[in-house]
C-alpha cells in the first residue's frame, strides 16, 4: 500500500478478515476497537463505536478484505 499510511500496522477482524488501519481519521492517533466490538460483514462493514482519546467518536480506515 502506498500513501500516507505506508509502513503502518493493520488490524484484522472477523472470519471474512476485514482489514483496517487503526488510525483516527481526524488527528492520526492510533485507536483500538473495544474487545466487545461486533462487526457486520453482510456486504457492508459496520464499525462499532470507537473512541479516540483526543477527538472522541471515530472510525478506523477500512482498506479491504485479506
Amino acid at each position: 500500500m502506498s500513501g500516507e499510511y505506508e509502513n503502518t500496522k493493520y488490524v484484522v477482524y472477523g472470519e471474512d478478515r476485514a482489514t483496517f488501519i487503526p488510525v483516527c481519521q481526524k488527528c492520526g492517533r492510533f485507536i483500538k476497537a473495544p474487545d466487545s466490538a461486533l462487526f457486520n460483514f453482510d456486504g457492508e462493514v459496520k464499525q462499532p463505536e470507537i473512541q479516540c482519546s483526543k477527538c472522541g467518536a471515530s472510525k478506523m480506515i477500512f482498506i479491504g478484505y485479506v
